[in-house]
């Protein structure tokens, strides 16, 4: 039964069968790069409801795959992916078993259709709740709100559409509803839903379902290739054996110190999001329970695995339903000019190159050696200037994220004040002129999300603006 807030839509005009080819290991959880932080990305298959077979699928007949098909079409004429269709399929089985229903329910007497949508104006008229087109792109209207869907559990998903009693309610549609628009769209993979998928990029072994969302999304955006997930653990049986427990390695990637120091800081940070319980990093703990206590020191197990210098150590919190990931958001390419340099961040600037106060305390005047451009806000693209090997992402002595990067004859570049998340790039990664490198963000000595950008000539700082106007280009 669904108690929510949304608009109306006009219906779309069909749309041809299109074939997915990909499996649906990415629709659940998977994907590289940018697609691991949304792994829905893969876009849906527009359904011709007068061409679905007569062949029953996952137990549903031919008038409830028509519907469904209708659902897919919604999904698709509103832009949605693959797997926000699956969400739809899989709500409407969990509200009606597939049939438009003119008829409520005790908790709501007043709701119809597919979704069992109210009466309450939010989902239009009587008409549009019973028909099934207009019912789901209404379904869909509200779920295009809803944030960071793709790193939730398809059921947390639905929940929030719907507002239901029990979060959880849809779990057990998920496999038909995946098996259903396998059947309609034509991909073949893990149509039969038998085996619960909780990785497709690392062999977790049987986690639980948010800790397969951090594991596939977090992993990649700190490019770690080896996570360990399940296991059994006499000295830990809350941690591996509960599902609940990741090990993030950093002995087999570049510059694993600093990236391992990375990862920790952005789960501190982002420990309410993610359902943080506790991290182990370098002998040392962290606690959300404790967090003021900063990190505390371990005794020694013996060996830099035991004493977790080879890879951070992630506990979920057990009640950590509804993970959301911060920092999933798509990169962005910057314009690059005929001449190859491309403009490092949005403007306006906001402080320009040479001496000033300091802006933190106020009180002595020093060289600012570089220029500040606000970069669209926390969370806005930064952008190479020119194509060039990253010589270092690293913190400053003020705790402030910094990228390097050296651009040959003489030329290096400097890219302040991301968070831990907002750091792209790794130490020896060859950019190109308007790849997106970072995120604006606030660390280190700043008073808000900016980026500080500086130009070095020579091992020497130079006025970024005066620079890029030599190579035509104006900052800000």
């Amino acid at each position: 039964m669904s108690d929510g807030k949304s608009g109306v839509l006009a219906a779309a005009v069909l749309v041809p069968a299109l074939i997915l080819t990909l499996v649906l290991s990415i629709i659940l959880l998977g994907g590289q790069s940018d697609a691991a932080c949304s792994p829905g990305g893969q876009p849906g298959s527009a359904i011709d409801p007068g061409s679905v077979p007569q062949t029953p699928i996952a137990g549903y007949g031919h008038e409830q795959l028509v519907n469904a098909a209708y659902i897919m079409q919604a999904g698709h004429a509103a832009g949605l992916s693959a797997r926000d269709q699956t969400i739809g399929v899989m709500t409407a089985m969990g509200e009606s078993s597939l049939r438009v229903l003119d008829n409520g329910d005790a908790v709501g007497p007043d709701s119809r259709g597919l979704f069992q949508q109210r009466a309450n104006g939010a989902w239009g008229s009587y008409a549009d709740r019973m028909d099934p087109f207009i019912s789901a792109t209404n379904f869909f209207k509200v779920l295009k709100t809803i944030k960071n869907r793709d790193t939730l559990e398809p059921t947390i998903v639905a929940h929030r559409v719907q507002r239901n009693a029990d979060p959880y309610h849809y779990t057990k549609f998920w496999p038909a509803a995946v098996a259903v628009v396998e059947g309609l769209s034509g991909v073949k993979g893990l149509a039969n839903g038998e085996k619960p998928v909780t990785s497709s990029q690392y062999p977790l072994g049987n986690v639980k379902p948010q800790t397969a969302i951090v594991a596939n999304s977090v992993g990649p955006m700190f490019r770690i290739k080896t996570i360990g997930g399940y296991r059994e653990s006499a000295r830990d049986p809350g941690g591996h054996p509960s599902g609940l427990a990741l090990d993030f390695m950093t002995n087999d990637i570049p510059n694993g110190r600093a990236t391992g120091d990375r990862l920790a800081r952005y789960l501190q940070d982002n420990a309410a999001q993610l359902g943080v319980d506790y991290i182990i990093w370098q002998q040392r703990i962290w606690t959300v329970d404790r967090a003021g206590e900063g990190w505390r020191p371990m005794a020694d197990r013996g060996s830099d695995t035991a004493n977790h210098y080879d890879h951070v150590h992630l506990n979920l919190k057990a009640d950590a339903a509804g993970v959301s990931v911060p920092g999933c958001e798509a990169t962005t390419p910057g314009q690059v000019s005929p001449d190859g340099w491309a403009e490092p961040a949005d403007g306006p600037v906001t402080s320009g190159f040479g001496m000033r106060k300091d802006p933190v305390t106020g009180a002595s005047t020093r060289l600012h050696s570089g220029t500040d451009l606000a970069g669209g806000g926390d969370g806005g693209p930064i952008w190479a200037a020119q194509d060039g090997v990253v010589i270092d992402a690293y913190t400053d002595s003020n705790g402030g994220w910094t990228i390097d990067v050296d651009h040959g004859g003489g030329i290096k570049t400097r890219y302040k004040h991301m968070w831990a998340n907002g750091v792209l790039v790794d130490a020896g990664d060859r950019v190109t002129a308007g790849q997106q490198i970072g995120r604006v963000g606030s660390s280190g000595w700043s008073t808000g999300p900016h980026l500080h950008f500086e130009v070095h000539v020579k091992d020497s700082p130079v006025d970024p603006e005066n620079f890029m106007s030599e190579v035509g280009l104006t900052l800000g």
